[in-house]
């Protein structure tokens, strides 16, 4: 039975799960269980951020695989599958490094530059991945199948940082090594088995050839590309949710990196105790995520995403005026579950925003842009908490955090989803009737 993407709902939503499941797997080693390892082994504030911030690098520059994921490709198997297969594949090369170098978890240069290279291929199958979404997903599919993505990475994520929690501390690098292999080779095996549409090839050497819709979107040169994607991307509502992704992130990234000192350093909780913690309330939010994807449908992306950056604004603000009640285990384990879930709504409503924005076209470009844009503003978050740490106590970081998500709240309420559809129409008309249409 060939499995063929764009003829199955079931099908789609499945392989976008797995798939973003081996994305969350570096975050949940990289973001939660290394900075909590560290924390417990008494590394300094900056340092831990500053590992944080390096090894998140990647993301922030992932921007710059899309142009050769939408130039290039194999298209007999596909626009971008092809892509996908190879990225998937140099994980499970770079977690078999891993085993390499035993005593990394004592060298924080060493576990930088690990990390780093784990997420320069976790970033290029993430590019690859959102490009072929936008191909083959019917945009009354998006909110629901953006649902099923948020819940595959926050699953990815939960499992291993209470996985790799354990591995760490019990079997060190060559036990990473192990289990970055065996998830990163599961979900090779999927990629591998399905094919974007039909008549496509399975491996380079099957039977099977390229689309004809494949064939027609392919760009004829760098030039159109960085036509198209000029057009698209300096429409207002491009710049506003960009603008909007590295908000949000900028204050997660500054989040992830307080969060733990608070925790582990300076409450004495050990780090087993948070990654475990951590992992079940991500893996409970990413549950009740699948019902999101209706809500967005019913109710508008513009809505719930505001409304998620709002209730974040209110939730760090609520956290910086209560310092008083942070050395009660019941009060840590609420705040806990509440973000957790909020931000599952908002990972979840920033993607879809982002798919909704892009043209097909250049779609693996200016996802990749969008997505750009929010993880340089993770690693500059990550970054500023490094720097602020010396000059404001933690509560008043989480005012200052509740601020910068009210102007996220403004950034998207700016956004019109409408006009930018029309706009794009309007583009795609011109092209079509040869309006400024580039050569070369």
């Amino acid at each position: 039975m060939k499995l063929i993407l764009s003829e199955s709902r079931r099908l789609r939503f499945f392989t976008f799960t797995m798939l973003y499941l081996a994305q969350g797997f570096p975050f949940g080693l990289v973001n939660t269980a290394l900075p909590a390892y560290l924390a417990e082994r008494g590394e300094s504030a900056v340092a831990i951020a500053s590992f944080i911030a390096i090894a998140n690098l990647p993301w922030s520059f992932k921007l710059l695989a899309g142009p050769f994921m939408d130039r290039w490709t194999f298209l007999a198997m596909g626009r971008r599958r092809p892509w996908v297969i190879f990225a998937q594949s140099c994980m499970v090369l770079t977690g078999f490094a891993f085993a390499f170098f035993p005593s990394g978890l004592e060298n924080i240069a060493v576990l930088s530059a690990l990390c780093f290279m784990l997420n320069v291929f976790g970033a290029s199958q993430d590019v690859a991945v959102d490009g072929m979404a936008i191909d083959v997903l019917p945009v009354e599919e998006h909110g629901r199948a953006n649902a099923f993505m948020a819940f595959g990475q926050v699953a990815g994520i939960s499992i291993s940082t209470a996985v790799s929690a354990f591995v760490v501390i019990n079997f060190g690098m060559p036990g990473i090594a192990t289990l970055l292999c065996f998830a990163f080779g599961l979900i090779l095996s999927v990629a591998i088995a399905v094919r974007e549409r039909p008549g496509e090839r399975m491996l380079p050497w099957s039977a099977g050839e390229a689309s004809q819709r494949s064939i027609d979107m392919k760009p004829e040169s760098w030039k159109i590309i960085g036509i198209d994607l000029a057009r698209v991307m300096f429409l207002p509502a491009s710049l506003f949710i960009f603008g909007a992704a590295f908000i949000f992130r900028f204050a997660y990234g500054v989040w992830i990196s307080l969060v733990p000192i608070v925790v582990v350093q300076d409450l004495g909780f050990e780090s087993t105790q948070y990654s475990t913690f951590i992992s079940g309330v991500g893996f409970l939010a990413a549950m009740a995520g699948l019902v999101l994807g209706l809500v967005i449908d019913s109710k508008g992306i513009k809505f719930f995403y505001g409304l998620v950056l709002g209730l974040y604004g209110v939730l760090c603000i609520f956290i910086g005026l209560t310092e008083t009640l942070w050395i009660s285990p019941t009060f840590l384990i609420c705040i806990g579950i509440v973000q957790a879930f909020i931000y599952q709504g908002g990972f979840i409503s920033f993607i879809a925003s982002c798919m909704k924005l892009c043209w097909q076209k250049v779609s693996a470009t200016q996802f990749a842009i969008y997505m750009a844009g929010a993880n340089i503003g993770l690693s500059m978050g990550a970054g500023a908490y490094a720097a602020l740490e010396g000059s404001l106590a933690a509560n008043q970081i989480f005012l200052l955090l509740g601020l910068i998500f009210f102007i996220g709240v403004a950034v998207v309420w700016l956004t019109d989803f409408n006009l930018h559809d029309k706009k794009i129409q309007t583009l795609a008309s011109n092209e079509l009737a040869g309006d400024f249409a580039p050569h070369g």
